[in-house]
């Protein structure tokens, strides 16, 4: 067994550890940890298309299936192993290897999804946007390559890297009813020292009829790439390491917080149209960062328009939020992870949840589908339940 092998768990341990720090203690700074990949060995494989279950529903008899392998040992994983520093090391040094190995592989592929992939998982800054150079003129108006494409050509922090003004312009044609497309728009023209410009744009990401990064569907991407870069690794392995991997690829959110903080202090129209972005986010957010974000930013807006009760009502929010979490944690059980990641149908039966009822309420859900079918079935519980 090679020693990339060896590691998948405490990588995606490490990442998941990783993306709760930054929801718990968010402020303005985030991660920039690489994606991990696994090893190809051989070149582009079609991928099996999966019919999804419908939206919010946990087939039982998948659930059933799932609890019952669980419990006889074949869907465990022993991540209850204590890894020392230079296991570590070595995971994170293999991870930095396989994921420059799959890139490759996948860049020399003719579909779009595959130099998608291939450019997110690249390390050069300028096969990167080559990669994404190529995939738009593939696949001009794709809005969550377009989305990904102008995310990853503000991280390179040089504009003249890429088209960056073409792919913008190309990206709110399409994907403009999106909130956080928007968004980076704002933050880029308030880099740029176009505060007017920053301004308005931040007034459509204020009403903006969808809040959307794309969460899910990166997850899917890597799952389905890691299957066509050759991986060997079985279906829960790939689906546990997209979660992990995508979890690494969230937007800058230091970026938006910093323009609403500076700029909330000197006018009120720029605390007022942070607020009603922070207000939609929350309302209108499915990921658990998403909406962390839009709390945090409406508690700032709230304290510069000197509005110190709302701001303490939010305030109130994030709290008991926080407290959530830190049960959820003490209470937390893997077995549901597994779960989830246990098959095809579970997998994409979760997503589902997710862009319908959010990153909090299908968690619930799930959690919720388990415990019944337990109290029809007590035999399927076992120790890991």
């Amino acid at each position: 067994m090679s020693s990339a092998r060896r590691f998948p768990v405490v990588i995606a341990a490490i990442v998941a550890l990783l993306l709760l720090v930054a929801i718990l203690g968010f402020r303005e700074k985030q991660s920039d940890a690489e994606i991990a990949v696994p090893a190809p060995t051989t070149t582009e494989v079609l991928p099996t298309t999966v019919s999804p279950a419908p939206i919010g529903e946990f087939p039982e008899e998948e659930l059933r299936s799932a609890l019952t392998n669980l419990c006889s040992g074949s869907g465990q994983q022993s991540d209850d192993k204590e890894w020392t520093a230079e296991e570590i090391q070595a995971a994170t040094e293999a991870r930095n290897e396989l994921r420059q190995n799959i890139s490759d592989r996948l860049s020399v592929s003719s579909s779009t999804e595959h130099l998608h992939l291939a450019a997110l998982l690249e390390d050069d800054s300028a096969s990167r946007i080559e990669l994404l150079d190529r995939a738009i003129s593939q696949s001009p108006n794709d809005a969550f390559l377009l989305w990904r494409a102008v995310q990853i050509c503000t991280e390179e922090g040089d504009a003249t890297a890429c088209d960056l003004a073409d792919w913008e312009r190309r990206l709110l044609t399409i994907d403009g009813e999106n909130s956080e497309s928007w968004l980076r728009i704002a933050a880029n023209r308030y880099k740029a020292g176009e505060t007017e410009a920053a301004l308005e744009a931040m007034r459509h990401a204020a009403t903006a009829a969808e809040t959307r990064i794309y969460w899910t569907e990166t997850i899917e991407m890597i799952e389905r790439g890691l299957a066509a870069a050759g991986s060997d690794y079985p279906f829960p392995e790939r689906a546990g390491m997209a979660f992990s991997f995508a979890a690494m690829k969230v937007p800058r959110y230091g970026d938006f917080t910093t323009m609403c903080k500076e700029q909330s202090v000197l006018s009120a129209d720029w605390a007022y149209t942070c607020l009603g972005y922070g207000e939609l986010a929350e309302n209108q957010g499915k990921t658990e960062i998403g909406v962390s974000i839009g709390r945090s930013i409406q508690k700032l807006a709230l304290e510069a328009l000197g509005e110190l009760e709302k701001a303490a009502e939010v305030e109130q929010r994030i709290q008991a939020r926080h407290q959530e979490r830190l049960d959820s944690i003490k209470d937390y059980n893997p077995a549901t992870e597994r779960l989830i990641v246990s098959n095809p149908t579970l997998f994409s039966a979760y997503l589902a949840a997710i862009r319908s009822e959010g990153e909090e309420a299908a968690r619930r859900h799930i959690a919720a589908e388990i415990e019944r079918l337990l109290q029809q079935q007590p035999e399927l519980a076992c120790e890991p339940l």
